[in-house]
Protein backbone atom coordinates (compact mmCIF):
# COMPACT_ATOMS: atom_id res chain seq x y z
CA UNK A 1 0.00 0.00 0.00
CA UNK A 2 2.64 2.66 0.73
CA UNK A 3 4.30 2.33 -2.88
CA UNK A 4 0.76 3.07 -4.27
CA UNK A 5 -0.52 5.75 -1.78
CA UNK A 6 1.95 8.07 -3.23
CA UNK A 7 0.30 7.59 -6.84
CA UNK A 8 -3.05 8.62 -6.34
CA UNK A 9 -4.59 11.90 -6.15
CA UNK A 10 -7.92 10.57 -5.30
CA UNK A 11 -8.42 11.62 -2.18
CA UNK A 12 -11.26 8.53 -1.58
CA UNK A 13 -8.94 5.95 -2.42
CA UNK A 14 -6.23 7.35 -0.44
CA UNK A 15 -8.68 7.62 2.24
CA UNK A 16 -9.62 4.19 1.70
CA UNK A 17 -5.77 2.79 1.32
CA UNK A 18 -4.90 4.23 5.00
CA UNK A 19 -7.86 2.43 6.64
CA UNK A 20 -6.99 -0.42 5.13
CA UNK A 21 -3.37 -0.21 5.84
CA UNK A 22 -4.20 0.81 9.85
CA UNK A 23 -6.25 -2.65 9.99
CA UNK A 24 -3.16 -4.51 8.08
CA UNK A 25 -0.71 -3.43 10.32
CA UNK A 26 -3.27 -3.81 13.56
CA UNK A 27 -3.45 -7.82 12.55
CA UNK A 28 0.40 -7.78 11.91
CA UNK A 29 1.01 -6.73 15.25
CA UNK A 30 -1.31 -9.19 16.84
CA UNK A 31 0.58 -11.52 15.05
CA UNK A 32 3.77 -10.27 16.31
CA UNK A 33 2.75 -10.34 19.68
CA UNK A 34 1.51 -13.86 19.08
CA UNK A 35 4.48 -15.25 17.94
CA UNK A 36 6.93 -13.07 20.79
CA UNK A 37 5.07 -15.28 22.95
CA UNK A 38 5.92 -18.60 21.65
CA UNK A 39 9.55 -17.18 21.62
CA UNK A 40 9.53 -16.70 17.77
CA UNK A 41 9.60 -13.86 15.28
CA UNK A 42 8.12 -13.74 12.03
CA UNK A 43 10.49 -13.72 8.93
CA UNK A 44 8.95 -11.21 6.37
CA UNK A 45 9.38 -12.15 2.92
CA UNK A 46 12.94 -11.87 1.32
CA UNK A 47 14.63 -8.91 -0.29
CA UNK A 48 14.11 -10.70 -3.30
CA UNK A 49 10.84 -11.22 -3.31
CA UNK A 50 9.91 -7.64 -1.94
CA UNK A 51 12.47 -6.02 -4.97
CA UNK A 52 10.23 -8.15 -7.45
CA UNK A 53 6.78 -6.99 -6.12
CA UNK A 54 7.88 -3.54 -6.36
CA UNK A 55 9.13 -3.88 -9.78
CA UNK A 56 6.14 -6.20 -11.14
CA UNK A 57 4.00 -3.03 -9.52
CA UNK A 58 6.36 -0.46 -10.58
CA UNK A 59 5.69 -1.66 -14.34
CA UNK A 60 2.16 -2.44 -13.79
CA UNK A 61 1.55 1.16 -12.93
CA UNK A 62 4.68 3.33 -15.09
CA UNK A 63 2.13 4.01 -17.79
CA UNK A 64 -1.16 4.47 -16.02
CA UNK A 65 -1.90 5.42 -12.71
CA UNK A 66 -5.55 6.39 -12.53
CA UNK A 67 -8.05 5.28 -9.72
CA UNK A 68 -9.08 2.39 -11.81
CA UNK A 69 -5.88 0.98 -12.46
CA UNK A 70 -4.87 1.02 -8.94
CA UNK A 71 -8.30 0.02 -7.54
CA UNK A 72 -7.83 -3.03 -9.75
CA UNK A 73 -4.17 -3.99 -8.77
CA UNK A 74 -5.49 -3.36 -4.70
CA UNK A 75 -8.49 -5.85 -5.47
CA UNK A 76 -6.34 -8.44 -7.62
CA UNK A 77 -3.77 -8.55 -4.44
CA UNK A 78 -6.35 -8.70 -1.55
CA UNK A 79 -8.50 -11.60 -3.24
CA UNK A 80 -4.83 -13.44 -3.38
CA UNK A 81 -4.74 -12.35 0.47
CA UNK A 82 -8.12 -13.67 1.31
CA UNK A 83 -6.75 -16.99 -0.97
CA UNK A 84 -3.52 -17.27 0.65
CA UNK A 85 -4.75 -17.36 4.38
CA UNK A 86 -7.87 -19.95 3.11
CA UNK A 87 -4.89 -22.22 1.76
CA UNK A 88 -2.89 -21.80 4.84
CA UNK A 89 -6.32 -22.89 7.14
CA UNK A 90 -7.16 -25.78 5.11
CA UNK A 91 -3.18 -26.99 5.08
CA UNK A 92 -2.67 -26.53 8.55
CA UNK A 93 -5.85 -27.44 10.91
CA UNK A 94 -3.71 -28.12 13.85
CA UNK A 95 -3.35 -24.50 14.35
CA UNK A 96 -3.40 -22.89 17.62
CA UNK A 97 -7.07 -20.80 18.03
CA UNK A 98 -5.75 -17.48 18.74
CA UNK A 99 -3.41 -18.47 14.74
CA UNK A 100 -6.97 -19.61 13.36
CA UNK A 101 -8.73 -16.29 14.17
CA UNK A 102 -5.92 -14.21 13.15
CA UNK A 103 -6.03 -15.68 9.76
CA UNK A 104 -9.52 -15.53 9.85
CA UNK A 105 -9.32 -12.30 10.31
CA UNK A 106 -6.79 -11.20 7.78
CA UNK A 107 -9.12 -13.13 4.99
CA UNK A 108 -12.13 -11.06 6.38
CA UNK A 109 -10.35 -7.75 5.83
CA UNK A 110 -9.15 -8.97 2.32
CA UNK A 111 -12.36 -10.38 1.29
CA UNK A 112 -14.22 -6.53 2.36
CA UNK A 113 -10.71 -4.80 0.74
CA UNK A 114 -11.25 -6.74 -2.55
CA UNK A 115 -15.26 -5.54 -2.09
CA UNK A 116 -14.12 -2.29 -1.09
CA UNK A 117 -11.29 -1.65 -4.16
CA UNK A 118 -13.96 -3.02 -6.84
CA UNK A 119 -16.04 -0.22 -5.39
CA UNK A 120 -13.18 2.61 -7.46
CA UNK A 121 -13.46 0.31 -10.90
Amino acid sequence: LDELLTLTRDQSLKTEMLRQKREICRIGRQAHTALAALGSAAQGQNAAARMARSMALRTRTMLDKSTRNLAGLLAEEAGRTAAACRRAEDGCPQASAGAQKLSRELAELASGAEQAWRAFL
